[in-house]
């Protein structure tokens, strides 16, 4: 389990730094962030994104996953 848990960590910073660094990933930029229930605020030289609905699929996705794993 340590094991799997490194690896997620090294994805999810590589993911970060991809992300940050302008890597182009439309197949994930598209829908993350824009689904209903998704909060985006913008004013003059500040915008807020709060993905709530997007977050809530990845925590159900990744819940799942990790319960498949763990019942080997």
């Amino acid at each position: 389990m340590t094991r799997f848990l490194g690896l997620a960590l090294f994805l999810i910073i590589a993911a970060g730094l991809a992300i940050h660094s302008g890597v182009e990933l439309p197949w994930f930029i598209e829908w993350f962030g824009s689904l209903p229930g998704d909060i985006i605020i913008k004013k003059a030289g500040l915008a807020i994104y709060l993905p709530i609905t997007s977050s809530l699929i990845i925590s159900a996705a990744v819940s799942v996953i990790l319960s498949v794993f763990s019942k080997s």
